[in-house]
């Protein structure tokens, strides 16, 4: 195995490491690339099941440029916006706080890897930090054991894209939105289902976005969608945006609400929204009161006239009663022609002896001609059709000869 530089040891190599099976010197080269990339860290972790030694965040962290306030003597305060904080336990995370309500704070993971960043992932340059905003979620204040300093994303970049299922960035989302799950305060029976906490929104859109990458393919591009930008109702209305999806064309944006589209005002915010982001239809969502979504187009956002009774008619979904995902590929399969543009599964293949296929054909024509010739009473009649009986070889020749392009097919045809 030659030195990696910029390329990734091989699943091969990780697996051999984690059993201890690697041969000493290439072993030395897998373990100087882990040291600066928590991508192929999460690989091995992946095959250790080991979540902590994946990221390595046993290790001392090193020292970012970013800005360390005073709090005085002690030199701990408070938690508040913009801090870095390592949280308690053996399995230790580094989170940036983002909003402090009482005892609960909103945090979203970091990482000293921007290696691993994608495009729903903040890098700080300066600092050499990478936050995941889009993996946020509401922690306990006393899940934060340790005060690190600070950092503003003012000056941050999203990272590149994803660019498919495959990518190996996707398993460090998914391993840090499970280690930030583990944060949350356990109640005091853990066996009782009925007292596990229900996901946390920005969860399960960041799962419904994996999924759809994941499942529809490359032909399904799927965008977080951040900021409702110049659509201030959206905002004002509490909307939260989640995605933009593009099937060929097709284009849907995925909205959470508080309670879905419910009234007129609703309903015009909605067209709003279909009409700034250009859409084909509306994913709407209300994780307070539902886990299931509902499909608006441009038709069914508005009033209509109901056939043949000419009542008017409300607002109404194109889809709805299904999960999130179900809805969204339910639409897209019926509007995107995606699936129909794939190339349909191949079967078995049988060879064909083209000549065989042409001689009973001639021969089925030529029986055919003469059965014909027994209807006629007129003599001459009936013996000019039975007069073919016996020309299938000549027949079949010549069809061969069409079939392959051959210049004397109308002279041979003529000759029979």
């Amino acid at each position: 195995m030659s030195v990696f530089g910029p390329a990734h040891p091989l699943d091969v190599d990780l697996a051999d490491l984690a059993e201890g099976v690697l041969d000493g010197a290439r072993a030395a080269l897998v373990e100087a690339h882990l040291a600066g990339c928590l991508v192929c860290r999460a690989r091995l972790g992946r095959l250790q099941e080991a979540p902590r030694v994946a990221l390595h965040l046993d290790r001392p962290l090193p020292s970012p440029a970013f800005a360390v306030p005073d709090f005085g003597a002690d030199g701990v305060g408070e938690p508040a916006v913009g801090d870095l904080w390592l949280t308690g336990g053996d399995d230790r995370l580094l989170v940036l706080v983002l909003r402090v309500a009482g005892d609960r704070l909103l945090v979203a993971p970091a990482t000293f890897d921007v290696e691993a960043a994608d495009d729903e992932t903040l890098v700080l340059d300066t600092a050499g930090l990478a936050v995941h905003p889009r993996l946020a979620a509401e922690v306990p204040r006393s899940a934060l054991a340790e005060w690190t300093g600070r950092a503003d994303l003012a000056d941050a970049r999203p990272g590149p894209a994803i660019v498919d299922a495959t990518d190996p960035r996707l398993e460090i989302r998914r391993l840090l939105a499970d280690r930030l799950g583990t944060l949350e305060e356990r109640p005091p029976d853990p066996d009782a289902t009925a007292d596990a906490p229900a996901p946390r929104p920005e969860h399960v859109w960041s799962a419904l976005i994996g999924d759809l990458r994941s499942l529809r393919g490359r032909v399904c591009v799927v965008r977080p969608l951040v900021t409702w930008g110049e659509v201030l109702l959206a905002h004002r209305a509490g909307w939260e945006p989640v995605a933009i999806i593009d099937e060929i064309g097709i284009v849907l944006v995925v909205l959470d609400t508080p309670h879905g589209l419910a009234d007129d005002d609703d309903f015009h915010v909605a067209r709003a929204v279909l009409t700034r982001f250009n859409a084909t239809a509306l994913v709407v969502l209300a994780g307070s009161v539902s886990d299931t979504a509902e499909v608006f187009d441009s038709s069914s956002l508005n009033h209509g006239i109901d056939a043949p009774s000419g009542r008017h008619t409300s607002p109404r979904p194109l889809i709805s009663g299904l999960s999130p995902f179900d809805a969204i590929a339910k639409f897209l399969d019926q509007s995107s022609g995606a699936r129909a543009a794939m190339p349909a599964a191949r079967g078995p293949v049988t060879r064909v002896d083209v000549d065989d296929i042409l001689r009973d054909a001639a021969a089925a024509a030529i029986a055919d001609t003469v059965r014909q010739g027994s209807r006629f009473k007129i003599a001459p009649k009936r013996r000019g059709y039975e007069s073919v009986a016996g020309t299938e070889e000549g027949l079949a020749a010549a069809l061969a000869h069409a079939f392959g392009a051959e210049p004397t097919i109308v002279q041979d045809l003529l000759e029979l």
